[in-house]
């Protein structure tokens, strides 16, 4: 059977992209088709609120329902955040959007595929603002680069996802090299290597703002389908902060 999150809001980007029937969800409450729920961050001390829906008001109220399980962060959708009481407004929000494949564009040059441990991948993430995940994640399924010699000048990953779709993440070009259409290249490599492995879809986030990588990803196939604020709580607006 279908998770009630999911049923509240079957069409919803987030959720059909990135929620496997509830794994990983410790809690969640439903308000119609306003859904808002408990998940671990990566750092499995934090706990986050995501609460998805356009009406402030409800929202409001769903993760009031939340809050006591003490939260550290909270994600919703942009045009929710600036609604939210002070208490639930970190001090350096993420603006973000989620990007999804809608049709398909094969890569100019071929990328090669990088041992989950080499060193360079970390050398040249250093140059990234954004990247989460490094070398030897173990939600890594694959890492692609692109090499000039025996530098990486490029490099991204697909790491595991809901419904057997692929997740893009950490895709850097090193700064002396962009504008070469290195970051293309690596993900239509990786969009067409994970659906040539059997991935229903692909998606990955990025920076709101950054207008260079959306007209990179446009160009491969990839079409934006949600914009989202996630903030980080901290001291007294952090229920956990005092437990």
């Amino acid at each position: 059977m279908q998770h009630p999150l999911l049923l509240a809001r079957p069409a919803d980007p987030f959720l059909r992209l990135r929620l496997a029937d509830g794994a990983g969800v410790e809690d969640y409450v439903v308000d119609g088709d306003h859904v808002a729920f408990i998940r671990r961050g990566r750092r499995a001390e934090e706990t986050w609120v995501s609460a998805l829906g356009d009406d402030p008001a409800r929202i409001r109220g769903l993760i009031e329902v939340l809050r006591v399980h003490g939260l550290d962060g909270v994600h919703v959708h942009d045009h929710i955040y600036d609604t939210l009481p002070p208490s639930l407004q970190g001090p350096d929000p993420g603006h973000w959007s989620l990007w999804e494949l809608t049709s398909r564009s094969t890569p100019a040059v071929e990328t090669v595929r990088l041992d989950a441990a080499d060193p360079r991948i970390d050398r040249l993430l250093e140059h990234s603002s954004s990247a989460y995940i490094h070398a030897g994640d173990p939600d890594v399924e694959e890492w692609r680069g692109i090499t000039d010699g025996d530098d990486l000048i490029a490099v991204g990953a697909r790491a595991r996802s809901a419904h057997r779709r692929a997740h893009l993440v950490s895709i850097c070009t090193d700064p002396a090299r962009r504008g070469e259409g290195l970051g293309r290249t690596i993900t239509a490599s990786l969009a067409t290597e994970a659906l040539a492995s059997g991935s229903t879809g692909v998606w990955l986030e990025m920076y709101a703002d950054n207008a260079a990588a959306a007209r990179t990803y446009q160009s491969v196939g990839f079409e934006e389908v949600g914009r989202y604020r996630s903030a980080l709580l901290h001291g007294l607006s952090s229920p956990a902060s005092k437990a």
